[in-house]
């Protein structure tokens, strides 16, 4: 899937710009918390797989483990996660799951590789995102 097409289908509205909305996963703590804890917050610029590019805002980068399900209450388990990565699989009820690999290599350069089911049809991407400056306009 392009990288323009999970964005619209995953992010919309308010989300779009900015990844620190207030839905939250079902749970106390989130998972990933100590490789995500690494990331900065901030304006990042996504490169796609396939050569699409994204901008986002990302004020918690919690928020990047369940990308094409932005916005949704979902339950989230840890897989595994350390310094370096954060692995999670998560289940949103009546619309899919996915699995989401976010290696941290410094705080300002991570990838993301996520694949799963949204509203019936399977979804996967690769990509790199580069932490640019602050968030601009809304967040």
């Amino acid at each position: 899937m392009a990288m323009s097409s999970w964005l619209i289908a995953g992010l919309t509205g308010a989300t779009a710009l900015s990844l620190g909305g207030a839905a939250a996963a079902s749970i106390a703590a989130p998972p990933g918390q100590t490789a995500l804890a690494r990331v900065e917050t901030g304006n990042w610029h996504f490169t796609h797989g396939d050569g699409g590019t994204r901008d986002l805002c990302v004020a918690d980068a919690s928020r990047l483990l369940q990308l094409r399900h932005a916005g949704q209450q979902c339950v989230r388990m840890d897989l595994g996660s350390d310094q370096e990565q954060a692995v999670v699989h998560y289940t949103c009820p009546g619309t899919g799951y996915g699995r989401t690999t976010i290696r941290v290599e410094t705080p300002r350069l991570i990838h993301v590789e996520t694949q799963g089911v949204a509203n019936g049809a399977p979804f996967q991407f690769d990509m790199e995102g580069r932490r640019t400056g602050p968030c601009r306009g809304t967040r």
